[in-house]
């Protein structure tokens, strides 16, 4: 007998309840949604996915004591799912490679990266000021920085080496940098120019870069045309507009194969190009 649908002013009441700070009712709430099985678990990644902070943390959260399946499968259920969301996306990618991390202690971290800035900014401000705070607090204040001496190490991709090292490459300096401006409702956008990931400011009558592996640069479109050029990559304009989400964690295991293939980890590349694979095959559905 097919189970009963779970009455939607049921999963609203516990959506408001699930970030009350009685342990009591957080016990309860936990419970209750163990109860609805797998009901529970799809509105949970629902509301992790939606634009609240505060319900996106405590729904992930909450998903992470009950732990239904294994990164690698919640990994792969939100590649097939097509509703793509960074910050989501990211941290579940994270945990494939480190399944013990607290995605909520790192969305604090972001919250207190974001927090500082605010205290810093004195309107009216243009979006380069605003990225010239972002830059003094995330590469001077926080230090975090690009690792030139050890670029191909698999973990600089990582939310959790990224804040223990303070040391990433291009992509994952330009995640950070991403979701602490999201934070800030400063709409930023990835940018996948060959060689060099970067964050696009598109937000003025001219855009402009950030070259986060730099430690914040601001390059415009001439310098990045010119970089293109002298080594040799493609010119193509299309590189210099918004990276899709998927295509940005696409990329980011691609270089996690390309990575461990590297220091001979052949059984771990192949779990980030089954990733690959399948977004691949969601972007073929997508436009065929």
């Amino acid at each position: 007998m097919p189970r009963p649908t779970i009455p939607s002013a049921r999963l609203k009441a516990l959506s408001g309840l699930i970030d009350d700070p009685s342990p009591a009712v957080r016990n309860a709430v936990i419970e209750e949604f163990i109860q609805l099985g797998s009901e529970g678990r799809n509105f949970l990644n629902e509301l992790s996915k939606g634009s609240n902070l505060n319900l996106r943390r405590h729904a992930l959260g909450i998903l992470e004591i009950l732990n239904w399946d294994s990164p690698t499968q919640m990994f792969t259920r939100f590649i097939k799912s097509l509703n793509y969301e960074l910050e989501s996306g990211y941290f579940l990618l994270s945990r494939v490679n480190n399944p013990d991390i607290k995605v909520t202690d790192y969305m604090q971290k972001l919250d207190d990266i974001a927090f500082r800035c605010q205290t810093l900014f004195i309107s009216p401000l243009s979006p380069r000021d605003w990225c010239r705070i972002l830059n003094r607090v995330i590469f001077h204040e926080y230090g975090f920085t690009g690792n030139k001496s050890d670029f191909d190490n698999p973990r600089n991709t990582f939310i959790h080496s990224l804040f223990e090292t303070r040391k990433g490459i291009p992509i994952s300096l330009s995640i950070l940098y991403i979701m602490v401006a999201q934070r800030l409702e400063l709409e930023l956008e990835p940018v996948g120019i060959p060689g060099r990931f970067m964050v696009g400011c598109f937000l003025e009558k001219e855009p402009f870069f950030i070259d986060v592996f730099e430690n914040g640069i601001f390059r415009s479109l001439e310098d990045l045309l010119y970089y293109l050029e002298i080594n040799q990559l493609d010119t193509d304009l299309d590189h210099f507009g918004p990276c899709p989400i998927g295509e940005v964690l696409s990329r980011c295991c691609r270089n996690l194969v390309h990575q461990y293939q590297l220091v001979f980890e052949d059984e771990i590349a192949a779990v980030y190009q089954s990733f690959v694979t399948a977004f691949e095959a969601n972007f073929e559905k997508r436009f065929s």
